[in-house]
Order: C-alpha cells, then sequence, then structure tokens
C-alpha cells in the first residue's frame, strides 16, 4: 500500500510544474501549448482513476475474525467482548453488546479516529446503526502510551440471527479514497461476529 500512496502523491506533486506550465504559457500567449499541458495530466489522471476503480470494485471484503485488531497508525480498534441479552421470553429483539478495546502503540497520548462509525451487518444484507448511549467514550477519546481504552456499543437486532458482521469504517471525506488498494478503516473489511 505504501506504494500506492506515494505514487498518489507523486501524480499531485507532478500537478505542480504542469499547472505553472500552463499558467506560463498562458501568459505568454500560447493557448495551444496550455491545452496541450493540460492534456497530458488529464490522461494520466484517467489512467490513475481508471485502476483506481478497477482496484477498488475487484476487491473483495476482508473477512476477519472477531479476535483481530485494526491499526490505524499507532491506534487500534479491537473487538474486547461480545454478549447478547435477550429482550424477554416474548421478544423477537435482542441486545448485541460489543466491548471496544482501543489500543495505543506509540509512545504518546493520541486521539482516536474523529468521524468512526461501527455497525452490524445480518446474512440478508441490513445493516444496524447502535443505539445512542452518551455514557460511553467516544471513539476519539485520549489513549495513553501502551494503555487502552474500552467503549461499548449497544445494537438491538432480531433473536436467532446465523450470521453477524461487524463493519468500522471512517466517515466523510477521506484521502484514502483516492489511493489504489486498501487503507484503513475503510469500510471495507467485516470482523465476523457470529457465524450460524
Amino acid at each position: 500500500m505504501l506504494v500506492f500512496k506515494l505514487l498518489f502523491y507523486f501524480l499531485l506533486a507532478l500537478f505542480v510544474p504542469i499547472l505553472l506550465q500552463i499558467i506560463n504559457a498562458l501568459v505568454g500567449g500560447r493557448p495551444r501549448s496550455a491545452w496541450m499541458a493540460f492534456r497530458v495530466y488529464l490522461v494520466i489522471a484517467a489512467i490513475y482513476a481508471t485502476v483506481l476503480v478497477a482496484v477498488t470494485l475487484a476487491l473483495p471484503l476482508e473477512m476477519l475474525p472477531a479476535n483481530e485488531v485494526q491499526y490505524s497508525g499507532d491506534w487500534s480498534i479491537g473487538v474486547a467482548s461480545l454478549r447478547r441479552v435477550p429482550h424477554g421470553v416474548n421478544s423477537l429483539d435482542e441486545d448485541y453488546e460489543v466491548d471496544f478495546r482501543l489500543g495505543n502503540r506509540g509512545s504518546s497520548p493520541i486521539h482516536g479516529e474523529s468521524n468512526l462509525t461501527v455497525y452490524l451487518l445480518t446474512e440478508d444484507g441490513t445493516r444496524y446503526n447502535p443505539v445512542p448511549t452518551p455514557s460511553d467514550p467516544p471513539f476519539d477519546t485520549e489513549v495513553r502510551p501502551g494503555k487502552s481504552v474500552i467503549t461499548t456499543r449497544k445494537f438491538v437486532l432480531p433473536t436467532n440471527l446465523n450470521r453477524v458482521e461487524l463493519v468500522i469504517a471512517r466517515t466523510g471525506f477521506r484521502l484514502g479514497w483516492f489511493i489504489i488498494g486498501r487503507t484503513p478503516l475503510d469500510g471495507r473489511t467485516v470482523i465476523l461476529l457470529q457465524k450460524g
């Protein structure tokens, strides 16, 4: 992945001299030369975008076991435990309480990911978002060096499910959209919590 990240930054850096050449050509009264330089960059960008989309569509979902930890730099997130709590004898729902361990393998305090979402997927593709619980620490809470913080999210799901998967993903704009291949917490990795 480092190669693709470097390739992306190289293409961004390549745009600067091409932009300067376009501006120089326009100021110098050579619009044809400016258009040619711009076309060269458009072709390079189109090739990169084609490869980016093709690889993104071709990559299968990565399936991780429930005890697997995901990293974003020195910060990490993983499932510490899972509890299933029935609502009652006549209820068709139950609570899935997922404890997340937020870790820091670095040497200075860090905050977790600020735009992070978690949700559960059932075998039919239905998405279940967590129930709001304001007393639980947010994912972007500070984690001391070499320490971890536990935070819990509760989900209400139907009983008797055969398969439940957990997705941890960043939301909003992120640079990872433009890098070929997988990036941490890109939403294309699922954690298998329950297999029937």
